[in-house]
């Protein structure tokens, strides 16, 4: 199952965290040993004669750019991808967030990027929620991050295959406070697809 997901640009990369949210071993920290902000260690401590290393919390990171790009290999969706430019629009109505002033402001403002309707625009959202029976005592607070894409009509944009888990932020802890620290990876793919973007077969 690993291959064939491997092989559709579906794949996901462990990310080892600070325990208490401080900070990713990620990017140029990738090799370090402790937290650059608290000092606690990235491992447990070994139990018995055990030599695997095993992290105190780790960030699932399911790569963005591969999946938007096949937005586009589809007949289907890649027609669909500028349906917010070529649909009915009623005055005075708001029926897409393209209707709303900040979308049009934003277009104001990067008119380069407004001028290709096929460029991108995204939606992101998360929330926290216990995983485990809500009987028992264990508290435990998972928050998955999940992009929108709103070139899509709502009748497939709010619909699973085209709602992207993009992070799954590890508990026990609630991490509002910390959510910059785990959204790092999205944003590195944000700013490659912002300052360059990526080709892709239409």
């Amino acid at each position: 199952m690993k291959k064939i997901v491997k092989e559709l640009k579906l794949s996901y990369n462990k990310i080892d965290a600070c325990e208490n949210n401080c900070m990713l071993f990620y990017g140029d920290d990738k090799d370090k040993k402790d937290c650059d902000h608290c000092g606690k260690g990235r491992y447990k401590e070994a139990c018995g004669k055990k030599s695997t290393t095993i992290p105190r919390k780790i960030l699932r990171h399911f790569p963005l750019i591969d999946r938007l790009k096949r937005l586009f290999m589809s007949e289907h969706t890649a027609k669909q991808m500028t349906w917010y430019k070529n649909r009915e629009v009623k005055e005075g109505e708001i029926s897409h967030p393209s209707d709303g002033d900040d979308w049009k402001n934003f277009d104001l403002q990067h008119p380069s990027f407004a001028k290709e309707f096929r460029n991108v625009r995204l939606g992101l959202s998360t929330d926290g929620f216990n995983p485990f029976d809500n009987s028992g005592n264990k508290v435990y607070s998972l928050w998955p991050v999940v992009v929108v894409v709103y070139n899509l009509p709502p009748s497939m944009s709010m619909k699973k295959p085209y709602m992207f888990l993009t992070l799954i932020i590890p508990g026990p802890d609630n991490t509002k406070k910390d959510l910059h620290v785990f959204l790092r990876p999205l944003i590195d793919e944000l700013k490659i697809l912002w300052h360059s973007g990526v080709e892709t077969f239409d």
